[in-house]
């Protein structure tokens, strides 16, 4: 979706990214668009410890949103997710974060004028300070940030 790839925003999200990564102290930070008609989430921006293969601004990192259950509770739920140490985690997200080298990660909804916007992702690498659901409130007001940022930006062109 063009809509979703302007310059503008994609540098104010990867400005927030390292913004967010500091203040929670995680590994790596990524944001993402739902596109809703297919099915998709789209990565915007990863910052931090990206695995190889990975790009701070892919034009094509794609996630089918229905092979991963966390990922349908999140955007259709707006319900957060953490997947810390020894909690139980759907095999679809578990395979991605060894894939990519992670060990702990959380996600929140990024909702613009009530409706999911996106998902902001949050890692830690192995011999990270873990993150446990102590953790989601502090992602989930970064979530509302990203999603003021969103909205304050004007429509691409």
């Amino acid at each position: 979706m063009a809509e979703h790839r302007s310059d503008t925003l994609v540098d104010a999200l990867a400005a927030e990214a390292y913004r967010v990564r500091a203040q929670l102290d995680v590994a790596s930070v990524s944001i993402s668009v739902w596109e809703r008609d297919r099915g998709l989430l789209r990565t915007l921006v990863n910052t931090g410890a990206i695995s190889p293969g990975e790009r701070e601004r892919p034009t094509d990192e794609v996630y089918p949103v229905h092979t991963f259950p966390a990922l349908v509770s999140l955007l259709e739920g707006k319900t957060p997710y953490c997947f810390g140490l020894g909690d139980r985690v759907d095999v679809s997200s578990a395979s991605l974060a060894a894939l990519l080298g992670k060990e702990t990660q959380a996600a929140a909804p990024i909702s613009v004028r009530g409706d999911v916007w996106g998902s902001l992702w949050v890692a830690t690498l192995p011999g990270d300070r873990p993150l446990s659901r102590a953790d989601l409130p502090r992602i989930v007001r970064a979530a509302h940030e990203i999603a003021r940022l969103v909205t304050g930006l004007p429509a691409a062109g």
